[in-house]
């Protein structure tokens, strides 16, 4: 909600905010319940070639530690420590799969709302617009004006460096039989 006065706009409290705030509060709390969490680095890059060794080779890459003594002193590794540490990695990804679903979930319900406020009003500037063109509705011009000045604004999405269309390959050359 927002008061308007000249040019200042001055945000009323919204209902929601209470309820906003008792949820961040929630998820944030969410991070002291998940065991060994990291607060994410900037830099991921650290982590790219580790992510393509597949689970198989995590689970041989124990046995071997396991079976030898000088693996294990030159690793310096347990390999019931290994496991534990992928066991983690595969329990809590579909943990990121679905807060990133609920995370989705949530934009789109943002969405919805803004949408819903958006259309009415553009409902309430036509219904102004009208009546602000008969004789006793002029107290609404001023608002009728700066309403169309507002929506008018509105900065569309361009692009300064359009994408150049892909390179065309040629087609190989077919094999004469």
């Amino acid at each position: 909600m927002a008061i308007q006065t000249d040019d200042t706009i001055t945000l009323m409290p919204s209902p929601h905010a209470e309820e906003a705030r008792i949820l961040l509060e929630k998820i944030r709390a969410l991070r002291a319940e998940i065991p060994r969490f990291a607060p994410a680095e900037a830099d991921l890059r650290q982590f790219n070639g580790y992510s393509a060794v597949p689970d198989s080779a995590l689970e041989m890459a124990s046995v071997l530690i396991e079976t030898s003594d000088r693996v294990k002193v030159a690793v310096g590794d347990e390999a019931i420590t290994l496991r534990d540490s992928y066991g983690y990695a595969l329990a809590y990804d579909p943990v990121v799969q679905e807060l990133l679903a609920l995370a989705r979930s949530v934009t789109y319900s943002i969405r919805v709302q803004r949408a819903a406020a958006a259309a009415s009003a553009r409902d309430v500037y036509a219904v102004a617009r009208r009546i602000s063109r008969r004789k006793d509705g002029t107290e609404l011009l001023p608002y009728v004006e700066d309403m169309r000045r507002k929506l008018n604004k509105r900065t569309r999405k361009t692009t300064s460096n359009p994408v150049p269309a892909p390179d065309v390959l040629p087609a190989p050359p077919s094999k004469k039989v």
